[in-house]
C-alpha cells in the first residue's frame, strides 16, 4: 500500500530528519542497483563487486529504516486505539500491522539469497521498498470487512494520533485539518468524534464539509468557539 507507506514515511521524516536523509539515500542506491541489473542483462557482463557494494548499503539502510518505522507504530498504537475506541464507543479493536522482512535476524542472508532472482528479473526483490502495512479490525483487513464508517473512523483515529505525536515531539499544537469529516459516519460516530475534538486537546481545527447546513447543525451544539467559512465561486464568505 504505497499511499499508506507514504503517510508513515512523511510523518517520520518531519520528526526525524536523518530518517529522511537515509530514505533518500536508500532509494538512490535502489535505483542504481536496478539500473546495474538491467545493464548486466543488456551487456552480458557482470560487475559483482559493484553489485555487492549496493547490496550491503541497501541491507544496512533497510534495517535502520524498518526499525524506525516499527518504533513509530509502537508509539502510535495506544493513541490510535484509544481514539478509535472513543469514536466507535469502544465496540471494535483496530491495529496497524507492519509487514517487513528487514527486521528478521537473517535478513542479510535472505537479501543475498535472492541475487539469482534479481539477475533474472532485473529488479531488487528484497528491501524496505517491499514493506507493507495492514489496517486491521480485529484480525481482519478493514478494507475487506469494514464498513465505510469504520474505515473513515480508522483514518480519523490515525490523524488524531499523528497530531499528538507531533505535539509531543515539537512541544506545540499543530493545526489539524479534517477534510470532509462527516461523510460516511453515522450519527453516533459523529457525536463521539465531536465530543473528542471539543475537549481542547487538539487546539485549532479546520473541518471541511460539502454540506454546510450539516456542519452548522453539528458544530452549533458544541461548547467551543466556532467560525464558519463558505467558499462560493472562488470567494470566501464568513
Amino acid at each position: 500500500m504505497k499511499v499508506v507507506g507514504s503517510f508513515f514515511d512523511g510523518m517520520i521524516s518531519q520528526l526525524d530528519h536523518p530518517y529522511l536523509d537515509q530514505l533518500i539515500r536508500y532509494h538512490h542506491f535502489l535505483k542504481q542497483r536496478n539500473a546495474l541489473l538491467k545493464q548486466f542483462a543488456e551487456t552480458g557482463r557482470r560487475d559483482l563487486t559493484l553489485l555487492g557494494s549496493y547490496d550491503q548499503e541497501l541491507i544496512r539502510l533497510s534495517i535502520i529504516l524498518a526499525n524506525r518505522r516499527a518504533e513509530l507504530l509502537e508509539q502510535m498504537a495506544f493513541l490510535f486505539q484509544d481514539h478509535y475506541s472513543e469514536i466507535s464507543n469502544g465496540t471494535e479493536e483496530v491495529s496497524v500491522s507492519y509487514q517487513t522482512e528487514a527486521l528478521q535476524p537473517d535478513f542479510s542472508e535472505y537479501f543475498l539469497s535472492l541475487r539469482q532472482k534479481d539477475l533474472a528479473t532485473k529488479n531488487s526483490n528484497a528491501g524496505i521498498h517491499k514493506d507493507d502495512y495492514d489496517f486491521l479490525i480485529g484480525e481482519h483487513p478493514i478494507r475487506k470487512i469494514g464498513s465505510q464508517g469504520q474505515q473513515k473512523s480508522f483514518i480519523i483515529a490515525l490523524k488524531l494520533a499523528q497530531f499528538q505525536i507531533f505535539e509531543e515531539y515539537k512541544g506545540e499544537k499543530p493545526l489539524l485539518l479534517l477534510d470532509d469529516i462527516f461523510d460516511k459516519l453515522d450519527d453516533e460516530r459523529i457525536s463521539k468524534l465531536m465530543e473528542l475534538v471539543s475537549k481542547g486537546t487538539f487546539g485549532q481545527i479546520f473541518l471541511t464539509d460539502a454540506r454546510p447546513e450539516r456542519s452548522k447543525a453539528i458544530l452549533g451544539k458544541l461548547d467551543a468557539e466556532v467560525f464558519f467559512f463558505e467558499l462560493e465561486k472562488g470567494e470566501v464568505k464568513k
